[in-house]
């Protein structure tokens, strides 16, 4: 190219160059910013979810151990004892069939409670769950009785 063709025309309006257009340091600041609060609301939502499925899965597997220890009053005319506990569902007395295959934990880990007579529920039986703390008592306690506030 010759420097004949490099130059304007006369007459020809002069050619701006535009300002190169990127982000700031601040901007991008305040994009990472809101995209950390956006996750950190989205974490404490789902970990409150994860709490709430916790506690009715242990309420649901309350209230089916409830329906076995049903089947088994059905079957041997009596709940079992407190020394007996949630085993007799897996070896009935007398080496009977088992009502269910093996009793579950719940879903923090522990085993389910079974006291005769309950205290929830006063002539019949209680199955329990100490709940996320688990220890007895603390208000988090999930079992076969309807929960608190519903």
């Amino acid at each position: 190219m010759s420097a004949i063709e490099n130059t304007p025309q006369p007459g020809a309006p002069a050619r701006r160059r535009r300002p190169a257009r990127g982000m700031t340091l601040i901007e991008i600041m305040v994009v990472i910013t809101l995209l950390g609060l956006i996750a950190a609301a989205v974490g404490v939502a789902a970990m409150n979810m994860l709490e709430q499925g916790q506690l009715d899965s242990s309420r649901t597997q309350a209230m089916e151990l409830a329906k076995a220890m049903d089947s088994y009053k059905v079957l041997f005319g009596r709940y079992p004892s407190n020394s007996e506990g949630l085993q007799a569902l897996v070896s009935p007395p007398g080496g009977g069939k088992p009502i269910i295959e093996r009793v579950p934990k719940d879903p923090w880990g522990g085993d389910y409670i079974y006291t005769i007579p309950g205290v929830k529920n006063p002539g019949k039986f209680d199955i329990r769950s100490n709940g996320p703390d688990r220890t007895e008592g603390g208000g988090d306690d999930v079992g076969n009785w309807p929960a608190e506030g519903k």
